[in-house]
């Protein structure tokens, strides 16, 4: 039987065209839901307050998820392409997707409907558990017995305390660049506030 460590830490699958879609597209998919909590009116709970108490620091926390993976990770800093290991992978496989977890559930409590709340992560759930598939096989070919070896000791989802302590700790101005970076995503606030410009001006909508 596997251990929790173990889950998500099998060989990677063959990529497949549904896979190869949702990694492509795992951006554009999370739109479909933005609108949902934009627009939907249903079941909210008109405590404002409430939902800003409770849903911007999840918000928050997804926001510094993606910002500590990115000062590993690298990609987007453009400071060429390395297996990421520590950081946040030193615990999960995907923490981008984790963090962009959190960002939609936090958009759900902020848009006042939290019940819309376990819909929206297992939405996304089921497109990054493609996306992944998709991108394990790309890692596999490209970093080989490497990426093999990390795939083996750290979970694609749950986390898991790493056996070496002493994580490299970024240096400010790569703290300063991947914050740089990642600013867009305190542009999904607008949502929630949007949605409630919309219901003063059209409260019978």
């Amino acid at each position: 039987m596997k251990s929790l460590a173990d889950i998500g830490s099998g060989p990677a699958r063959p990529a497949s065209l549904l896979r190869v879609v949702a990694f492509k597209l795992r951006g554009a998919l999370m739109v479909p839901v933005v609108a949902v909590l934009l627009l939907c009116t249903r079941w909210e709970h008109e405590r404002d307050l409430e939902a800003w108490l409770v849903g911007l620091p999840m918000f928050l926390a997804g926001v510094g998820l993606r910002v500590w993976a990115q000062t590993h990770l690298r990609y987007r800093l453009r400071d060429g392409h390395a297996l990421a290991t520590s950081g946040p992978y030193a615990y999960m496989r995907n923490p981008v997707c984790i963090a962009n977890m959190l960002l939609l559930a936090a958009l759900a409590v902020l848009c006042e409907l939290p019940w819309m709340v376990p819909i929206t992560v297992a939405y996304a759930a089921c497109v990054y558990h493609l996306a992944v598939g998709y991108e394990e096989t790309r890692l596999e070919k490209r970093y080989g017995e490497a990426y093999r070896r990390y795939r083996a000791r750290v979970p694609r989802w749950l986390v898991r305390l790493p056996r070496v302590k002493g994580c490299p700790r970024p240096p400010l101005p790569m703290w300063l660049r991947a914050a740089a970076v990642e600013w867009q995503c305190l542009l999904l606030l607008a949502v929630p506030v949007a949605k409630e410009c919309l219901e003063r001006v059209l409260p019978s909508r």
